[in-house]
C-alpha cells in the first residue's frame, strides 16, 4: 500500500500544483478583480471631543457630508455589496495639524472584511471649520398666523417652554436676534395648545440656518398655548352736558367716529358691558362759536379686562361738536352723495369723496324745524368751468321756502381731460 502511494510521487505533486494553478486561473477568469463606485455614502465623524472638549465647535462643509466610495474586489463580491454595507468615518484624532481643517476618510465594509482588495473615498478628506463655541438662552416669542372664527379674538399666546438654550458656533449664536414659535390659529374658537414651528431670525429679519446649532427642547418639542376670547361691538355714548356754546350760539349736533368699538373678553365679562359711557368731564368746553373736533381715548372708561390688544395705540374716538348761531340749523352731509352737474364734454372730475361737509341754513324756527336735506338736494355745478385745472366749486343746496344758506361751502375739485373718451372717439371714427 505504501509503495502504491509513493509511486511516482513527484508526478503527483506536480499534478497537484498544476491543479491549484489552473483553479486560480479559472477563478480569475470567471470572477475577475474589478471596481465599482457607490455614491452618497454618509460620513460619520468620530472622536469629536478632540475639538469640542476645549469649548470649540466644528462644522462639516455641506459638500463633504457624503462621499463616493470606490471598492476593488471580485465581481461576485461587488454584486453582493450594498451602499448600506459601507462605512465612511472621519476620525478627529487624525485632524491635519497644519491646516486644522482636513480629516482623512477611512472606508470599511465590516460584513465583507477580507473579501475586497481596497476601498477609497472621493474626496479622500472632509473639510471642517472649527470655531469658538457659545451658549446663550433666548426667550421664545409666540406668533400667530391665520384668522380665528368670526366673533373671536386672540387673548394671549404663551410659548411652552418660554425660553430655549442654544449652543453652537459663536458666529451663528451671536447672530440670533430672536427665536419665534409660529402657529396657525385658523378657525379656532376655544383655548388650544398647538404644535409650533421654531424659527431663528437675525437683526435684519432674515431666517438663520440652524443646522450647526443645538438646543435643549428635547423630544417634547415646542408648543404654544392659545387663549381665545369672544368679541363684542359696543356703542359709545358721550355726555355733552359740559359743552357750552357762546352767547347767540347753540349746539346743533354731536357725532362720534367710530360709533361702536370692539372689546374682547370672556362671555361672562361681555355680558357686563352694553355701552361705553364717556363722562362730561372728558369733554368740558365753553364759549364755542364754531364746530370743533376732539379726540378722546376711551380706554380709561372701559373695564380693566377690556383693554385694547395694542395698548400703545389706545382706543381713540373722534367727537365732532356742531355749533351754529341761533336761528340756524346744521347738517353733516356725505361728500360722496353730492351730485355732479354739467361736466364739460371730454373732461373728467376728481375730488376727495371721503368724509362730510357741514351745511348750515338759517330761517324761522318753524321753517327750520320742517326742513331736512334729502338725497340729491346737494350738488356742485360746473357750468361755468370750461378748462382743465383746480377749482373750489361752491356747493348748491335745494332749500325750502323761508330757509336760506347761512354760509357758503366749497368743494375742491380737479378737472382734467379724459383720455379714455378721446381714444374711444378715435376708435369709433376708424370703424366708420
Amino acid at each position: 500500500m505504501k509503495k502504491t502511494l509513493t509511486n511516482n510521487l513527484g508526478l503527483k505533486i506536480l499534478a497537484l500544483v498544476f491543479s491549484i494553478f489552473l483553479w486560480v486561473i479559472v477563478e480569475n477568469v470567471e470572477t475577475p478583480i474589478t471596481e465599482k463606485t457607490y455614491n452618497g455614502i454618509q460620513v460619520t465623524v468620530t472622536h469629536p471631543e478632540i475639538v469640542t472638549n476645549p469649548g470649540n465647535t466644528y462644522q462639516v462643509s455641506e459638500e463633504f457630508r457624503s462621499v463616493s466610495v470606490t471598492v476593488r474586489a471580485k465581481r461576485s463580491v461587488l454584486e453582493e455589496i450594498e451602499s448600506s454595507d459601507i462605512r465612511a468615518t472621519a476620525d478627529m484624532r487624525k485632524l491635519d495639524t497644519s491646516t486644522r481643517s482636513l480629516v482623512p476618510i477611512e472606508i470599511t465594509i465590516p460584513a465583507y472584511a477580507g473579501d475586497y482588495e481596497a476601498a477609497s473615498a472621493n474626496p479622500p478628506n472632509i473639510q471642517v471649520t472649527i470655531e469658538t463655541g457659545a451658549t446663550e438662552t433666548f426667550p421664545i416669542i409666540p406668533v400667530a398666523s391665520g384668522s380665528l372664527r368670526d366673533g373671536y379674538e386672540i387673548g394671549e399666546l404663551t410659548a411652552n417652554p418660554e425660553s430655549i438654550k442654544i449652543s453652537g458656533p459663536q458666529s451663528v449664536v451671536g447672530s440670533i436676534d430672536r427665536v419665534v414659535a409660529e402657529v396657525d390659529v385658523s378657525g379656532l374658537s376655544k383655548d388650544t395648545e398647538l404644535e409650533a414651528e421654531m424659527a431663528f431670525y437675525d437683526r435684519s429679519g432674515k431666517v438663520i440656518d440652524t443646522t450647526t446649532i443645538e438646543h435643549n427642547l428635547g423630544e417634547e418639542g415646542l408648543k404654544v398655548k392659545v387663549k381665545v376670547l369672544h368679541s363684542k361691538a359696543v356703542p359709545v355714548r358721550v355726555d355733552t352736558s359740559k359743552v357750552v356754546p357762546a352767547a347767540d350760539y347753540i349746539l346743533s349736533n354731536v357725532s362720534i367716529q367710530p360709533e361702536t368699538v370692539t372689546v374682547i373678553g370672556t362671555p361672562s365679562q361681555l355680558d357686563e358691558i352694553d355701552m361705553v359711557n364717556v363722562p362730561a368731564e372728558a369733554l368740558e368746553i365753553s364759549g364755542l362759536t364754531e364746530s370743533v373736533e376732539r379726540t378722546i381715548d376711551i380706554v380709561d372708561y372701559l373695564p380693566t379686562w377690556a383693554k385694547p390688544t395694542d395698548e400703545n395705540a389706545g382706543m381713540p374716538v373722534v367727537v365732532r361738536i356742531g355749533i351754529v348761531r341761533s336761528g340756524t340749523k346744521s347738517f353733516e352731509f356725505p361728500v360722496s352723495s353730492i351730485s355732479l352737474l354739467n361736466v364739460p364734454k371730454g373732461y373728467k372730475v376728481s375730488y376727495q369723496t371721503d368724509g362730510t361737509i357741514e351745511i348750515v341754513v338759517s330761517g324761522s324756527e318753524a321753517a327750520l324745524n320742517r326742513f331736512e336735506l334729502e338725497q340729491g338736494s346737494v350738488s356742485i355745478n360746473l357750468v361755468n368751468i370750461k378748462t382743465a385745472g383746480n377749482y373750489n366749486v361752491p356747493v348748491q343746496v335745494t332749500l325750502d321756502k323761508g330757509v336760506v344758506l347761512y354760509k357758503e361751502v366749497t368743494v375742491p375739485i380737479t378737472l382734467e381731460e379724459d383720455d379714455a373718451i378721446e381714444i374711444e372717439e378715435k376708435s369709433g371714427g376708424s370703424d366708420g
